[in-house]
């Protein structure tokens, strides 16, 4: 007897007919890519990758900007606090200064009100202008410095346990020529001393030249033959001895100058007997 072949011997087999149309379609997928691009502008094409490089980099710098504004942002809330800290005291030390300045203000017209009779020479002072006159800030600034000097001697006395004594500067007479009755006036940083009042009177240097006490010693010393003003040089005071010998020399009254060196207290006792010739 034969035997009956199995069925899946009758079968057709259709793997080379479908690989063959999925050739034909990757063919013609490749033709219609390759028409499209030889369609598409190259220099759009290299505009777009360098503008996506661009943005890539961008976006890089704005990470980092963020970055630092984030820190500057805390650093900025910390200077807020310090500041409003720092903003009690200084509004009270500006409150202060301001009374100050309204009671030397109230002083000086009580002054002016007071002044003697007009001499035969008539001292004129040019008014300052308003851009050089000394205001609050400028005020607080010399405030300042002087609470800094204070706070070095504070403890330099600390360091020694015991009150320093007051040093003396002893101004001895110098120069040749005629012998004048002298008028000491003291010149600082920020100030000039009258030695001529009792005890000596101090001036700041944005009131000298409205100061009726300065301005009448100028016109004494102008209607006077055998007086002179002579002015006491400390080392930090070139800038205040130009301002005053500029208006002396404007109001043709004699003036020389004799060097104080150091910074303790003057001692005039070498000038007992009113004579001195100052060096010019």
């Amino acid at each position: 007897m034969v035997r009956r072949r199995p069925a899946e011997d009758d079968d057709v087999s259709l793997f080379p007919f479908l690989s063959i149309i999925c050739a034909i379609i990757g063919v013609l997928t490749l033709m219609i890519a390759a028409v499209t691009l030889g369609q598409m502008n190259q220099d759009d094409v290299k505009e777009a990758v360098q503008n996506a490089i661009a943005m890539e980099k961008l976006q890089e710098q704005l990470a980092a900007a963020k970055d630092t504004v984030d820190k500057l942002t805390i650093q900025l809330d910390r200077e807020k606090a310090r500041l409003l800290t720092a903003a009690g005291s200084r509004q009270n030390e500006l409150v202060k200064s301001r009374a100050e300045l309204e009671a030397l203000i109230k002083q000086l017209a009580d002054v002016r009100q007071k002044t003697d009779a007009r001499k035969k020479i008539k001292i004129v002072i040019p008014e300052v202008p308003q851009a050089q006159r000394e205001t609050v800030a400028d005020m607080q600034d010399q405030l300042n410095a002087i609470k800094e000097r204070l706070a070095v001697l504070q403890r330099s006395l600390e360091e020694k346990q015991k009150p320093p004594e007051e040093a003396q500067v002893s101004i001895l007479p110098g120069g040749t020529g005629i012998s004048f009755q002298p008028s000491f006036i003291e010149c600082t940083a920020s100030a000039i001393v009258l030695h001529t009042e009792d005890p000596p009177l101090t001036i700041r240097n944005a009131e000298v030249a409205a100061n009726p006490k300065f301005v009448a010693l100028l016109e004494t010393v102008a209607n006077s033959n055998a007086r002179t003003i002579v002015f006491l040089l400390r080392s930090d005071s070139l800038g205040t001895y130009r301002m005053v010998k500029k208006l002396c020399d404007d109001n043709n009254v004699r003036n020389g100058k004799l060097p104080a060196v150091g910074n303790g207290r003057i001692d005039l006792r070498h000038f007992r007997n009113n004579q001195v010739s100052p060096s010019s």
